[in-house]
């Protein structure tokens, strides 16, 4: 399967859990829930403008918009938040 890319339009600290970040691809909105969750896997690779990084996914959560598009939401645990500000422009690789 191609790779998918996610653009990440929001980064969250969420106290004794991770970092959940979360953004969008036109081409998983026909996909379900699950079926973006499976996608997902456990783990992921940032994309930044510099290098490739690796994170361990905890949990993810999709979310539909009022015009059906979907929004994916990925935990992320023990990753470096300061990595995720610098690089200001990134994407995420799920598979």
């Amino acid at each position: 399967m191609k790779e998918k890319m996610i653009k990440v339009f929001d980064i969250h600290i969420i106290p004794h859990r991770g970092i959940a970040i979360g953004g969008t691809n036109a081409a998983l909105n026909r996909l379900s829930r699950f079926e973006i969750r499976t996608l997902i896997g456990k783990q992921i690779e940032i994309h930044t403008l510099e290098n490739i990084l690796y994170a361990d996914v905890v949990d993810v959560d999709v979310t539909s918009s009022l015009i059906g598009k979907k929004n994916i939401f990925i935990l992320l645990s023990q990753f470096n938040l300061m990595t995720l500000k610098k690089a200001q422009l990134f994407t995420v690789c799920i598979e």
